[in-house]
Parts: structure tokens; sequence; C-alpha cells
């Protein structure tokens, strides 16, 4: 037999509030669980963007960026698809089996309301990023001491060129010697006699004058300096394009830029930076579109042997100065000096010229010296900021024999190639020098710094639709769709922190 049951209208309404109730508390701790997942979702987002790098940019030079499509910013579009995908894979791979997901959420809108490119404010980020790099693999000391010694080094080009100075004596002295020899040949057609010069050429052979230093500087001069300091090199006929730099061409840009301190110390850390990720004259880069990498951030022209021409000729200038003194202090080598002045200026027929030929002497002298000195460091071997006897290299009654001869010198001790490198990227402007890097890198990876991402701020708008709330039969409103907003940093700065 059946049994019929019923319930009063009062049991009825109280069991319906009170599942209504229970609908409404999983509701509530339902949207507390949505917004907890707008967040885990937002920081897997830009967790997404940060391991999408530029993977040669990491592999070449240890730096990582975002690269935008060439064309995409400032709208992002594919940085938007980018998060959207990670979010929404996320929330498929939330789902196991056939079980219903309770925390479904969906990214409605993403947007970008502020950023800084790796090019902006003349590459910071770029810089930044290199000097913190090096920071956190070198010990601190390092750069302690390698900016006491780039302080204590003579960084300015304020001396005399002094190949102008032997050519400006020698142009003098032949002036002299043709004025001079004019006038003997009009004294002898007058019936006069001249005096033979026989005495001061024996004299000449007599202590082997193997060329004159003013005409040896001359042929220098005509010759091309790259030919001495390199005979048997073969240069590099590379070039670039450095109208197409970054410190001179129109670039996209940011509309923010973070803060960051550049100290002496700081900048210290890029040097070491780029002595250690850019070739010189004296390494192999056969994959790269320079030979000459750290010559160009110095000098900035087009063509690798452009570059190296230049930086050799600021070399030459610091050396000068360092060799001249020496001279000057020497007490042998000025009596030296002197004697092959006396000579020089008696063949010429113009005694009274002694003094300025002696000057000419010795700056041709301190020439000859610097460019051996050029030779050993391309060669891979050290000279010393002030020499010593044994460290002198050239003979002045032999010029041109003794600048080719670098064996049996000794060139272990003062000064690589590259540390006079790293004394003249100290020289080069801040700005100037970090484009100039970021040339190379552009050059040499195929890709453009001011579609690279170094910092951005977001805005993410989520989206969710009710779900226990519809089973509240309380009252006839419903919440609808709930949104949640968040806002994060992507940012490739300071990684280390």
């Amino acid at each position: 037999m059946r049994k019929k049951g019923s319930i009063t209208l009062s049991l009825a309404l109280l069991i319906t509030a009170f599942f209504s109730a229970v609908f409404a508390f999983l509701e509530a701790g339902r949207v507390s669980g949505l917004a907890a997942n707008a967040e885990i979702s937002t920081a897997q987002a830009t967790d997404t963007v940060l391991a999408s790098y530029q993977r040669e940019l990491w592999q070449n030079y240890r730096l990582m960026f975002w690269e935008a499509p060439d064309g995409d910013i400032p709208g992002f579009t594919t940085l938007e698809s980018l998060e959207k995908e990670a979010i929404e894979g996320d929330r498929a791979d939330s789902i196991i089996g056939d079980n219903y997901y309770v925390l479904p959420i969906h990214l409605k809108d993403m947007s970008v309301t502020s950023y800084q490119l790796v090019s902006d404010k003349h590459g910071e980020a770029f810089r930044e990023q290199a000097e913190e790099m090096m920071k956190k693999n070198l010990a601190s000391t390092v750069a302690d001491d390698l900016l006491d010694w780039i302080a204590g080094q003579d960084t300015d080009d304020e001396g005399d060129d002094l190949e102008e100075v032997v050519l400006d004596v020698l142009d003098n002295l032949e002036d002299s010697e043709a004025a001079a020899r004019a006038a003997a040949e009009a004294d002898s057609a007058d019936g006069g006699s001249s005096e033979s010069s026989s005495g001061t050429a024996a004299e000449i052979s007599h202590i082997k004058i193997e060329e004159n230093p003013l005409k040896w500087v001359k042929n220098v001069a005509k010759n091309g300096i790259l030919a001495i300091v390199m005979p048997d090199s073969s240069f590099s006929s590379k070039a670039i394009d450095s109208s197409y730099s970054t410190y001179t061409r129109s670039l996209e840009t940011g509309n923010t830029t973070v803060s960051s301190d550049d100290t002496a110390l700081q900048s210290v850390w890029f040097y070491i930076y780029l002595d250690e990720y850019f070739n010189d004259a004296t390494e192999d880069s056969d994959d790269h579109a320079l030979d000459y990498e750290l010559e160009y951030m110095i000098a900035g022209k087009d063509t690798d042997q452009a570059n190296l021409k230049a930086v050799v000729r600021k070399i030459l200038l610091m050396r000068e100065a360092a060799n001249m003194l020496y001279l000057e202090t020497h007490e042998d080598k000025k009596a030296e000096v002197t004697t092959v002045a006396g000579i020089i200026s008696a063949a010429a027929l113009s005694p009274g010229l002694e003094p300025l030929v002696e000057q000419g002497m010795l700056a041709a002298w301190a020439y000859a010296e610097s460019i051996s000195d050029v030779r050993i460091l391309l060669e891979g071997g050290k000279v010393a900021l002030v020499k010593t006897e044994e460290q002198w290299h050239t003979d002045l009654a032999s010029l041109p024999s003794t600048v080719m001869a670098t064996e049996g010198k000794d060139q272990t001790k003062g000064l690589s190639y590259s540390n006079y490198l790293e004394i003249l990227l100290a020289s080069v402007n801040t700005d100037k020098l970090t484009c100039r890097a970021m040339d190379i890198v552009e050059n040499n990876l195929d890709i453009k710094m001011d579609q690279m991402l170094a910092y951005a701020e977001c805005d993410y708008t989520y989206q969710s639709d009710a779900l226990f709330w519809n089973f509240v039969t309380l009252g006839s409103d419903s919440p609808g769709a709930y949104s949640f907003t968040e806002q994060a940093d992507i940012s490739f700065l300071k990684l280390s922190e």
C-alpha cells in the first residue's frame, strides 16, 4: 500500500531558504576562487612572455628581451594573443576527463598601458641589463679595480700629433736646403766656390744612418699607418651602414622609463661586458657583420679598416706622449738625437735649423717607438705605460728595421691591446657607446632594438558566468557575468632581483 506524504508550506519555504543560502555561500566562495584564479592566470601570462625571450640574443650576448614582430608596436596584438593562449590553455589543462570545472575564467581584454623599449633613452635598458649580468657573474672588486685604473689614465687626445710635427720640420728643412743649394749654385756661376758636403756624407756613412728619420715618417704618412702596424695581415673589408645607427635613425619609442642608477661604477661593468662579448682586431669573427667590433664602438665609422685606422691613431697619440717624455728625460738618447740632428742639418746645408731639426728628431723617434708599440699590441703583446731602458725597442739610426722587428723584445709587462681599448671605450659618450653596441647586435642577429620590449605595465579584464547562483530561487535578480581586473608588470630589467 503506497503511503502519501506531504509537507507544510512553512517547511517547504524553510527548505528552499536553506538550499538558497547554501548555494549563495557556495557562489560567494566560488567568486573568491575566481578572483584568485584571475591573479594566478595573470602571473602565468606574464611568465609566458618572460619565457618567450629572444633566444639568439640570449645565446650570443646573454641579454633577455621579448621581440615583437615588425609593426606590432604599439598595438601589441602578438603579445595579447600570446597571453590569451597561455590563459586559455591553462584552463583547458585544468579540466580532467569529463569533470566539470567550477572556476572557468576567460581573458576578456588585455591592454598595455605603458611600456619601455630596449632602444629608449639611447639603449638604457640594454646597458642596464648588461651591467647587471656582469655584476652578478664577477666579483665587485673587479669593477672597483678597473674604475680606479681607468680614472688614472689620460683618455683625452690633447697632445700634439708627432707625425704633423715631423712633417712640418721636414718641410722647413727641405725649403732651407733648396734655398741654400740655389745660393751655392749662384755663387758657383759667379766664379765663387762652394763647400763640398762630402765630409758630412762621410759622417753619415760612419754612423750608419739607415734612413733620414724625418723622411721615413713622411713615407709612413704617405703609405698609410695600417701597412706598418699590420704588414702581414689581410685587413677586413666588411662594412655596415652607420647612417642606420640606433643613435641617428628614427625609432619606435615607449611611453615610460623605469628609473635606474647610472653611476661611474655601473659604467665600468658595461665596459667589462663589451670586452667580454664583442670582438676586436686581435680576434676572429667570421660570421659577424664587422670583424673589428670594439673599434667600431670607439670610432663609429662604416668600415672595419676606417675604424681600425682611427683606433690605431688614438693609441699612437697615447703612446707618443709617454715616449716623448721618456726621450726628453733620458740623457743618452737625447744626446744621440742632438748628434744626428747636427749631421742632418749640416747635410741639408742648414746648420741654423739644428734646434728645430732636433725637436723633429725627438718627435720622429717617439713616433717610431709608438708604431712599434702598436705593432706589439696587435700581435698580442703588452706595452708598459712608462717604459724602462730594457723596454725601449727602436734605434734612431735604424728606425725602419727596428720598428718592423718585434721579435726578442720584452712584451710581457704592461697593458694589452684590450686594456688600451678599455681606456678608449671610457672616453666615448655613454649614449653613443651603447647605441653602437646595439648596432652591432642588430647587424649580427638581424633584429631591431626598437622592436624589443624591456618593460610593460598591463591591465587584464577577466569574465566568468554565475554558477551556483542560478539555483538560488529567492528573488529574481541575477548577478550575470562576473568581471575581475588585474594589473601586472612584465619586466626584463634587473632579472636577478
